[in-house]
């Protein structure tokens, strides 16, 4: 039993028809009607105490939440109190206590998928960010190349479709440098933000003898391998983010319980 069941953000308390018409507390009931508008008021009352489903075990308390007058109380609580459990100076009805659980275990699983949804799309914005900034740093690097030939007075016979990186130099410092991948600093730190769901470094070293056998296209074949591993971990996770959605059952007016 939890102790620390909570419902107090569900205005209202479902009431299961059938399964209280054909219970014997119905049955006392229909025998002294005055007694359900007693017994009715306490489950009211237990929906929104903390833990859900139990009262302070205390007569003033139990007959001013049954809205009895003292006297009444006297008289009918035996009758009232049938199907309440006392324990921990309180009372507690194991009915009330199982529809709570239920809520809450429903109010999880809507807030879980909530989250689900909310971070595939962000995910997926992120994914859109990285493809611009992927473009941005080989418009970048497209544009120092071209510069570096026009000082040193060599003809660029490259296409707009060629896109090189800076060619390594004695002087220059490579933040990451294998054997055809040779990034900046600067360069490396903007494929990061670029794809922040990709293993960088580690997948840099798997494709390096590929971006080998691309000449000095491979800045852009690269960077288009980065971008469809960063759209596949996105993939991922809206797909789960869809299997859970598809795990729950049918939802009732309010789809918060």
């Amino acid at each position: 039993m939890n102790d620390e069941l909570d419902v107090q953000c569900l205005p209202y308390m479902p009431l299961q028809i059938e399964r209280l018409r054909r219970s014997k507390a119905w049955l006392r009931c229909k025998r002294n009607p005055e007694i359900a508008f007693y017994m009715v008021n306490l489950w009211m009352r237990a929906w929104h105490e903390v833990p859900a489903g139990s009262i302070e075990d205390d007569d003033d308390v139990l007959a001013d939440a049954a809205m009895c007058s003292p006297e009444k109380w006297e008289e009918l609580k035996d009758d009232i109190l049938k199907g309440w459990d006392r324990r921990d100076g309180r009372v507690w009805h194991s009915t009330v206590i199982e529809i709570a659980t239920e809520a809450v275990g429903k109010l999880r699983m809507n807030k879980s998928r909530t989250a689900a949804a909310r971070e595939a799309r962000e995910l997926q914005r992120q994914s859109s960010v990285a493809e611009t900034v992927t473009e941005n740093v080989t418009n970048s690097v497209t544009e120092h190349e071209g510069k570096g030939r026009e000082e040193k007075g060599i003809e660029d016979k490259t296409t707009s479709d060629d896109v090189v990186a800076v060619a390594p130099s004695i002087s220059q410092d490579f933040a990451f440098e294998a054997q055809s991948i040779r990034l900046t600093a600067a360069n490396l730190e903007q494929w990061r933000k670029a794809f922040p769901h990709v293993a960088l470094e580690a997948e840099l070293w798997a494709l390096d003898e590929w971006a080998g056998t691309k000449g000095n296209k491979w800045f852009t074949a690269v960077s288009g391998a980065l971008a469809k591993k960063e759209r596949a971990a996105v993939d991922r996770v809206s797909t789960a983010a869809a299997v859970r959605d598809r795990g729950g059952g049918q939802r009732r007016a309010d789809p918060r319980i």
